[in-house]
């Protein structure tokens, strides 16, 4: 009764993340992860939707990272090129993950434009993880090192999208990129203004209100690549002296 009850209680958690995950507009790209489970097995599978009228050439990693309940760490990542009619769903790929009732997991799909290497749509479950320690950072990082240099876009007015575009153009052209994927979002305030927003590992490094002026997104552009930078550098060093 136990196994049954906590298969149940894990397919109602599974599917209450499924039904939250970001909300992906309509004629786009479109990915998700999706769980079933079966006694203490979860079944992970990568699912991309080509909305457009356009056939796709592109490139996924799905990853899971499991710590078990006596802590050792475990991954298991899939992913390649592959290609995509218009309006086709395509299953990429499945990984089947051991999970007994202490376990905790994370796992994440990401798609990639295959020519511009631009991510295009993304997608994560997480189950368990605030018994995830400090010391499964690196094991994490390690990971998903692929995923190295990418750059999310998450904004929403013209002034956003210059500004991302110029960062894109710049940070793909350093030779040390940040270990995770960076997220430029935006928030619309009161009238025409807003706020730009870079993230790393879901840290808002630094912000600043939108201005369509161009030596303005310019200024921004240094001082984020600064912060960039500094950030990766504390990371650095932090990794340098835990000891695991």
């Amino acid at each position: 009764m136990m196994k049954l009850s906590y298969s149940l209680n894990l397919c109602t958690l599974f599917i209450f993340l499924s039904a939250t995950v970001d909300g992906q507009e309509d004629k786009k790209v479109t990915a998700r992860i999706e769980s079933s489970v079966l006694e203490n097995q979860i079944r992970l599978k990568a699912v991309v939707n080509n909305n457009t009228a356009v056939y796709k050439e592109l490139n996924y990693l799905l990853v899971s990272i499991k710590k078990g309940n006596g802590g050792n760490l475990s991954n298991n990542q899939q992913g390649g090129k592959f290609s995509i009619n218009p309006n086709e769903v395509k299953v990429l790929s499945e990984i089947n993950v051991n999970l007994e009732q202490k376990d905790a997991l994370k796992a994440f799909l990401y798609v990639k434009d295959e020519e511009t290497q631009k991510l295009i749509a993304k997608d994560s479950l997480e189950l368990n993880t605030d018994l995830f320690k400090k010391k499964t950072a690196k094991v994490e990082e390690d990971a998903v090192f692929e995923l190295r240099g990418l750059t999310i876009d998450e904004t929403k007015t013209k002034v956003g999208k210059d500004f991302y575009d110029l960062f894109y153009l710049q940070y793909s052209q350093l030779p040390d990129k940040s270990s995770g994927a960076v997220t430029i979002s935006e928030l619309p305030l009161r009238g025409t203004s807003g706020q730009i927003s870079i993230q790393i590992d879901d840290k808002v490094i630094y912000s600043f209100m939108t201005n369509p002026n161009d030596d303005y997104l310019k200024e921004q552009l240094a001082a984020s690549l600064k912060y960039i930078k500094e950030f990766n550098a504390k990371k650095n060093l932090i990794k340098n002296e835990f000891i695991y």
